[in-house]
């Protein structure tokens, strides 16, 4: 059954039933120099769980409250043991991938546009989005979710642009914080 979950923060878990993908996993700790806590941090227990339900993890950009080192740092031996595949986007500096290969995760970098079939009805891609965000396509039996997340689309030509790309989606999951706020 196709289930959307959500976790915590920018963290949804996505399934068909029989694969599931997670998003920017920061559960624990704060960011930008204790400058952002999350509303409820989970427990290992709690993390663990999430993890036993995972087959992939997305990470949408570098920004720590979606790219979490400690994360990375404190649940590598779980996510190596339940085989967990990391997907990241093919970057010029390749810094997030390289952090993650040094730690013996299994990485899959994509590059913009690049279908990943995980399997006959479930594919994603990636579009990269301004510097460094990126947006995730999820496409489970024709049912489309975007999760633009933190993806900053300044100007109605950048939001038709990608609408050309992809076509008509099912499911919105967008920045639902104050990050991208901008005043005015």
């Amino acid at each position: 059954m196709d289930s959307i979950e959500f976790i915590n923060h920018a963290s949804v878990l996505i399934s068909d039933g029989k694969v599931s993908i997670l998003t920017d996993p920061w559960y624990k700790g704060d960011v930008f120099n204790h400058g952002w806590n999350l509303i409820e941090e989970f427990s290992d227990n709690q993390i663990n769980n999430i993890l036993d339900k995972t087959d992939y993890i997305w990470i949408s950009h570098e920004h720590p409250d979606h790219f979490s080192v400690s994360f990375y740092n404190e649940f590598q031996d779980q996510i190596i043991n339940k085989k967990i595949k990391i997907i990241f986007q093919k970057t010029a500096d390749s810094r997030v991938v390289s952090f993650l290969k040094n730690k013996n995760f299994e990485v899959i970098e994509l590059d913009e546009n690049e279908i990943l079939e995980i399997n006959e009805n479930f594919k994603i891609q990636i579009f990269k989005v301004d510097f460094y965000d990126s947006a995730l396509l999820v496409n489970l039996q024709n049912f489309k979710i975007l999760n633009t997340n933190d993806c900053p689309f300044e100007k109605d030509s950048d939001l038709k642009s990608l609408s050309k790309k992809i076509g008509k989606v099912d499911l919105l999951l967008s920045q639902f914080s104050y990050a991208a706020w901008k005043g005015g």
